[in-house]
């Protein structure tokens, strides 16, 4: 019969327990894991996120991110994750802002290891090479709200400056709709013009990013594309005189007014609009129509009836132009209201035969009447057809009686321009302006820098996606929208 075996001494083995397994420690770390896969920061906002994690099968410590940068700022900087947001200032170069990342343990020493990123800032602006148009929006500062236009199927380039020390490669540059404009893919460069190219589209926009390359995809900078069909515009000046009447004989006999063409055309590309600017004679010699029937040696305009007799005089003398655009240079011209009721001397207010009046510019003083009851008048405003005068007319006045309008130009067909005082410079860009009327639907607008500035008085000659206030209705005219495509 077997007995049961002794208990083991407490002093075998030297009197050792069994070690506990709960209480065992792991060896202290040398090393962990950064997850940083954007590190393109985008100035004055922008945000990505890092996370430290431990190594496979490890456990325990703590996380701290700690910066010197002036131009990063670290929010939750005690945790394993971290957002890191770009301030103001883009970085004097790649990589060039350092993140320390510490992990501690107890009983452990730190570990230290650190992550580099770039704050970048990405700018749109207009390329010397571009073919189209741009509009800041008349504010220069912002960006945002720029404009870019191309022509349909064709292409533009558009400036791009990359501040921080990142570079080209570094982004995808991509419009919301493909079918509106793709970029081409630039190089490593900071500072390149990109190239876009337009969809086939007659009228249609969208908006181009800079989208950093990294899961985040932000975006760092956007501007408007828009896509036009070009609108062409034929044109043919005819230079009219009438040889019965010596006062209607021409300034600038010679002047070659197809040769404005491309000068036109280098401002009217912002909106897509080409223009072709023909004479009218094949050899560019002035036009002899016996229009002047009332012999006061200039072109009478009867404003509510669409110019009168003299307007079909020359009307029927231009023929074989098919369907260009008809313009007849004068040498002076007369647009005349006409009474429409009596008015005695002493009154203030007169009526005309038109519907409404065209505002009079401020103080001017214009003719009214004929022969020895003629006299100058203010126009001091207008409301429909009648009109209030700035002072007491001293003189009666019939029924019928003219009332001159100033005017350098009607759309008219043909439309008329009048040599007048102006320059051969001013001239040129009349026949652009009144075109602007009849074929490009636009408004008279209130600035000197657009071409459709309702007086001669312009200091550029452009178009403008940025809406133009105009002059003699309520409200704002976006004239790259207004064209008809």
């Amino acid at each position: 019969m077997s007995e049961d075996p002794a208990p083991t001494s407490p002093n075998a083995e030297n009197g050792a327990s069994p070690a506990d397994s709960a209480t065992a420690t792991c060896p202290c770390q040398t090393d962990f894991v950064i997850d940083a896969p954007c590190r393109i920061i985008k100035a004055d906002g922008g945000t990505v996120q890092m996370t430290a994690s431990n190594l496979p099968g490890v456990s325990g410590g703590s996380y701290a991110w700690t910066t010197g940068s002036a131009k990063i700022s670290l929010a939750n900087a005690n945790s394993a994750t971290v957002t890191v947001e770009g301030l103001a200032t883009p970085s004097s170069g790649r990589d060039a802002e350092t993140i320390t990342v510490t992990r501690s343990a107890d009983g452990c020493a730190d570990v230290v290891k650190t992550v580099t990123v770039t704050v970048a800032k990405v700018n749109f602006s207009a390329a010397t090479t571009q073919r189209y148009g741009y509009d800041d929006f008349d504010t220069a500062a912002n960006p945002l709200d720029d404009h870019v236009s191309i022509k349909k199927s064709d292409h533009t380039f558009l400036k791009v400056d990359i501040e921080g020390g990142a570079l080209g490669t570094d982004f995808d540059f991509v419009c919301d709709d493909a079918t509106v404009c793709t970029p081409v893919a630039p190089g490593a460069s900071a500072s390149f013009d990109l190239r876009l190219d337009a969809g086939a589209k007659n009228k249609n926009d969208t908006t181009l990013h800079a989208k950093v390359k990294c899961p985040a995809a932000t975006s760092f900078a956007n501007i408007q594309v828009h896509v036009f069909k070009e609108k062409k515009v034929e044109v043919v000046v005819a230079k009219i005189y009438d040889s019965n009447e010596a006062g209607t004989n021409l300034r600038f006999p010679t002047a070659d007014y197809s040769s404005h063409t491309a000068t036109v055309n280098n401002k009217t590309k912002e909106a897509v609009v080409k223009f072709d600017i023909s004479n009218y004679d094949a050899s560019n010699a002035q036009t002899d129509v016996r229009y002047d029937l009332d012999g006061n040696g200039a072109m009478t305009y009867d404003i509510k009836s669409g110019g009168g007799v003299e307007l079909d005089a020359i009307k029927s003398a231009m023929t074989g132009t098919g369907t260009k655009v008809r313009i007849a240079i004068v040498r002076a011209m007369k647009s005349y209201y006409y009474l429409s009721a009596a008015a005695a001397a002493g009154d203030t207010t007169i009526t005309v035969t038109a519907g409404s009046v065209f505002n009079y510019p401020a103080g001017r003083n214009v003719a009214l009447g004929t022969g020895a009851t003629q006299e100058n008048v203010t126009v001091a405003s207008s409301a429909g057809s009648t009109i209030t005068l700035g002072a007491a007319l001293a003189n009666a006045h019939a029924a019928g009686d003219p009332l001159e309008f100033p005017a350098g130009g009607w759309s008219s067909d043909p439309i008329l321009i009048i040599e007048g005082s102006a320059t051969l410079d001013v001239i040129k860009w009349t026949i652009a302006h009144e075109t602007g009327h009849r074929s490009l639907s636009l408004a008279d607008v209130d600035d000197t820098n657009d071409i459709m500035h309702w007086m001669q008085s312009w200091t550029d000659y452009r178009l403008r996606y940025c809406p133009r206030t105009k002059k003699h209705t309520a409200g704002t005219e976006n004239q790259w929208d207004t064209i008809p495509r």
